[in-house]
């Protein structure tokens, strides 16, 4: 299926992600150096392949399986995407930062796996990310410091060779019962003047991150349904 868009969640998929939720996962001084903390090892320390094992339980809306990928797999695509986010010219430039980040790199300590479907006939690409081994507390602090992050950046046009797109970014709420769960929506104008929607929710279950997201030119009407079935999947499969 593909396999290949559904480790990124396609370009425009990932860059929404990126600046729809700000996470700052990969630079923040609370979780940047992160080992497995005293507090983390009291909740179950996942392995790679326990993380896999679980994602592989999640189904789609259709009841498919998700196409999984391992969290080596994850890791192999953080450059390109950096790369790519990195020739962008971002504004506000303030937010160039968190753009460049992208939301599927890897933390120091952690184990992730993760899982995608495309809906071909809806147009929607939905897919889910559990990452463990790091400290509950500032894995919690991040998902709340992206409600402030991402109200800094609500407004961002990207730029690369001549083509631009707009990202307008808004904070959803219900879309999981998770306690604690946030969730944004990115609308995205493309350059060629086709707009779509990227979806993503976070939350934290006994120590493991949980992202969820959908994108595409349909995603207004199910996207959020989507994610948040998928973050609840992942979250009850969690103990």
């Amino acid at each position: 299926m593909y396999k290949k868009s559904l480790l990124g969640l396609g370009v425009v998929a990932l860059v929404g992600m990126a600046l729809g939720a700000c996470s700052d996962l990969g630079t923040s001084p609370d979780t940047a150096s992160a080992q497995p903390s005293e507090k983390a090892a009291q909740a179950k320390q996942y392995s790679n392949g326990e993380l896999l094992d679980l994602v592989k339980q999640i189904k789609a809306a259709d009841g498919t399986s998700l196409t999984t990928v391992s969290g080596e797999e994850l890791s192999s695509q953080e450059n390109p995407m950096k790369e790519l986010l990195a020739l962008m010219t971002i504004e506000p430039a303030e937010c160039k930062a968190l753009g460049a980040l992208g939301s599927s790199e890897t933390i120091a300590g952690s184990t992730t796996a993760g899982g995608a479907s495309v809906d071909t006939a809806g147009g929607v690409m939905t897919g889910v990310t559990l990452t463990s081994g790091l400290d509950a507390d500032a894995l919690r602090n991040t998902v709340q410091n992206n409600k402030s992050q991402a109200a800094a950046c609500e407004n961002i046009t990207l730029s690369m060779a001549g083509q631009s797109m707009t990202m307008t970014t808004k904070p959803v709420e219900g879309v999981s019962s998770v306690p604690d769960a946030a969730a944004y929506k990115t609308a995205i104008s493309l350059p060629d003047g086709r707009a779509q929607s990227t979806f993503i929710a976070y939350a934290v279950k006994d120590g493991v991150l949980i992202t969820a997201t959908a994108s595409g030119q349909n995603a207004d009407a199910t996207g959020a349904a989507a994610a948040g079935a998928l973050m609840d999947q992942a979250a009850a499969l969690i103990k």
